[in-house]
C-alpha cells in the first residue's frame, strides 16, 4: 500500500519564525561579547584588524569545500536512513535538509535545534510522521556512535601525545590532558545513551523509582521508547544502512576537524597536521557541552587559545573569525535564508511534497 503521507501543517510538526529568530539573537549576542573579550585580551585592536590581510585567498576553496560538507554528508546520513523504509527523497532534498537541520543545530546550545529541523524538513517533503520520527532517533544514534569511536579511538591510539608540549594559557592546563578527559568523557557518554537506547526497561524503573511518573521523567522516559522504537526498527531490515551512516559521518565532522588546519595554512602558518586535528577535535567537543548556541561567546575564547601556540597574538582575532565564518557562519546564512523560505512557504500554504515510493513512483526518486 502507498505510504501515508504528512505535511508539516497536519502533522503539527513546525518552526515557528520567532524561535529561529531567537536563536540567531542568542548567537549573535554571545559571538560579539566573546570577539569583545578577545579583543581587550590583545590589547591590539588595529594589529588584529590588519590581521585579516594576512589570510591568503587561495586558501578559500578548500575551506569552503569543508564547510560543504556540512551539508553533503548530513545529506548523505539523511537519504541512507531513509532507503531502508522505502521513504525515496531526492538526494539534492536530502542535502537540503541536512543543510537546514545544521544550520539551526548551530543556532543552539549542543546541538538540539538539529532535531526538530530534520523532522520538519521530512514531513514537508511528505514523510510520515512515524517514520521522520524513526530516521531522527536513528541519526541521532549514528552521531552519537561516530563521535563515541571518534573520541575513544583517538584516545587509544595516543592523539593526545600530538599535543602533549601544548599547555593552555588559561588555568596552565595540558593540552593533551584535557584532550583525553574530553575524549573518553563524550565517549562514555554516547555509550551510556546507546546503551539506554538498547535496553530501556531497567533505566525506566531506576527513573520511576527515584523520581516518581513527573511530567519530565514522562517526556525523558518517552525519548528512550521512541530511541529504542527506532533502533527495533532499522535493527529489521536497516542493520547497513546504520552502519554505512556512521561511518558516513566521517564526511561531516572529519571536515570540521580538518577546517582548522585549512584556515591556519591560509595565515601562513605551516602547522602539524595531527597536533591541530586534534586540537580541533578536542575544541568540537567541549563546544558541544557549551550553553550557547555553538558555544559562541566561549568558543571565541577557547579557538585562540588553543590556537596560541602556532599563532602570533595579532592574527587570532583574525584567525578565529575566519574559521567561525566557514565552519558556523556560512551554513547559519545559507541554511538559514532556506528555512525562513520554507516556513514562509508553508504559512502562504504552498506544498512541497517531492517524496517517492515504490508504490507510487514509477522512476527512481534519488538523485
Amino acid at each position: 500500500m502507498p505510504e501515508q503521507r504528512a505535511s508539516s501543517a497536519t502533522s503539527g510538526i513546525s518552526l515557528p519564525p520567532g524561535a529561529v529568530r531567537a536563536g540567531i539573537t542568542v548567537f549573535l549576542i554571545a559571538t560579539l561579547l566573546g570577539f569583545a573579550a578577545l579583543f581587550l585580551i590583545t590589547h591590539d585592536l588595529r594589529g588584529s584588524i590588519d590581521g585579516f590581510r594576512n589570510f591568503d585567498l587561495r586558501w578559500a576553496l578548500p575551506a569552503l569545500a569543508l564547510a560543504s560538507m556540512d551539508w553533503f554528508g548530513s545529506g548523505v546520513r539523511i537519504w541512507l536512513l531513509t532507503r531502508p523504509l522505502q521513504i525515496r527523497i531526492p538526494f539534492r532534498r536530502c542535502v537540503q535538509i541536512g543543510g537546514v537541520s545544521a544550520a539551526l543545530a548551530y543556532l543552539t546550545p549542543s546541538g538540539t535545534g538539529g532535531g526538530p529541523a530534520l523532522l520538519y524538513g521530512l514531513v514537508r517533503s511528505g514523510v510520515s510522521l512515524g517514520r521522520t520520527v524513526a530516521i531522527n532517533f536513528a541519526s541521532v544514534i549514528v552521531n552519537l556512535t561516530f563521535l563515541s569511536l571518534a573520541g575513544f579511538a583517538a584516545w587509544f591510539f595516543g592523539a593526545a601525545g600530538a599535543i602533549e608540549d601544548i599547555r593552555l594559557p588559561v588555568a596552565n592546563i595540558s593540552a593533551a590532558t584535557l584532550f583525553e578527559w574530553s575524549a573518553l568523557g563524550f565517549a562514555g557518554i554516547g555509550l551510556a545513551v546507546i546503551l539506554v537506547a538498547v535496553a530501556p526497561r531497567l533505566p525506566r524503573l531506576l527513573l520511576l523509582r527515584l523520581f516518581g511518573p513527573t511530567v519530565r521523567v514522562r517526556k525523558v522516559l518517552k525519548v528512550l521508547q521512541e530511541l529504542h522504537g527506532s533502533l527495533i526498527i532499522y535493527g529489521r531490515k536497516g542493520k547497513l544502512a546504520l552502519l554505512l551512516a556512521v561511518f558516513s559521518n566521517v564526511l561531516q565532522f572529519g571536515a570540521r576537524f580538518v577546517l582548522g588546519w585549512v584556515v591556519l595554512r591560509g595565515f601562513g602558518v605551516d602547522a602539524g597536521f595531527w597536533n591541530v586535528v586534534t586540537l580541533h577535535i578536542l575544541l568540537q567537543f567541549l563546544l558541544y557541552f557549551m550553553p550557547t548556541p555553538s558555544g559562541s561567546g566561549i568558543g571565541e575564547m577557547l579557538a585562540p587559545a588553543l590556537m596560541s601556540p602556532f599563532l602570533e597574538d595579532r592574527l587570532l582575532v583574525a584567525y578565529t573569525a575566519v574559521w567561525r565564518f566557514f565552519l558556523n557562519y556560512l551554513t547559519i546564512i545559507v541554511g538559514g535564508t532556506l528555512l525562513v523560505r520554507w516556513i514562509s512557504e508553508d504559512a502562504a500554504g504552498v506544498s512541497d511534497d517531492v517524496l517517492t515510493t515504490p508504490d507510487t513512483a514509477t522512476a527512481g526518486g534519488s538523485s
